[in-house]
């Protein structure tokens, strides 16, 4: 499995040109075909800014129906339909055997994407049809193995000592504990406990620095 994030903006789309032009930050929670359900925020903390925003949403040829089902001072509440004469970027990503996780998130012309794609082929895929058919790709990060975590990559006994130095704050800054501390706790000599930690540490550096990228 390939996990990777991509940032896509394109030409002529309704959601990329419109928060090009109003600091707006959107966030897509849900999707159902055509109809997308999320929130606005706006960046500069103005409602008039969310108002300005779904003016121009209600006369964007590429949307069918756009309501506000709840508002607060900076956060717009929204169930857009649109209706475009091509594959969405959602639906290109689908189309590619991907899935994005969700939330989408859209702002300065951007919209960001965190895919899944289910093996290597499946993600070159992806990215020949994002490419083919918008105007900019980016991507931003890339993990092979997506689904890891800190205690796969551990001993028990590792991870437990991991655990607990996190616990009681050692890795705090000031720390609020000592190795001798940690170590009295587990019953083990300080020399041990340090040895485990450091090893504990070095197994996840090189885990995530293994696995993947960032751009």
């Amino acid at each position: 499995m390939i996990r990777s994030k991509i940032a896509i903006s394109s030409k002529d789309y309704y959601s990329c040109e419109l928060t090009q032009k109003i600091p707006v930050r959107v966030s897509i929670l849900a999707i159902n075909g055509s109809e997308g359900l999320g929130f606005y925020e706006a960046l500069d903390n103005k409602t008039e800014t969310l108002e300005d925003y779904v003016q121009l949403m209600q006369k964007s040829p590429q949307i069918k129906d756009i309501k506000v089902t709840h508002r607060s001072k900076n956060r717009f509440w929204t169930r857009v339909v649109h209706k475009l004469d091509y594959p969405s970027i959602h639906d290109t990503i689908l189309e590619s055997g991907s899935m994005t996780i969700l939330p989408i998130v859209i702002e300065n012309g951007v919209q960001y994407h965190n895919i899944l794609s289910p093996t290597p082929n499946s993600f070159r895929d992806l990215q020949e049809k994002l490419q083919n058919r918008f105007t900019s790709i980016q991507l931003k990060a890339l993990s092979s193995r997506p689904t890891e975590t800190i205690q796969d990559l551990l001993t028990d006994k590792q991870y437990a000592a991991f655990q607990l130095a996190l616990k009681k704050g050692y890795y705090e800054v000031p720390r609020r504990c000592t190795l001798e501390e940690i170590s009295a706790e587990l019953g083990i000599k300080r020399v041990a406990m340090q040895e485990r930690i450091r090893r504990a540490e070095l197994r996840i550096i090189e885990g995530y620095t293994n696995s993947s990228f960032f751009i």
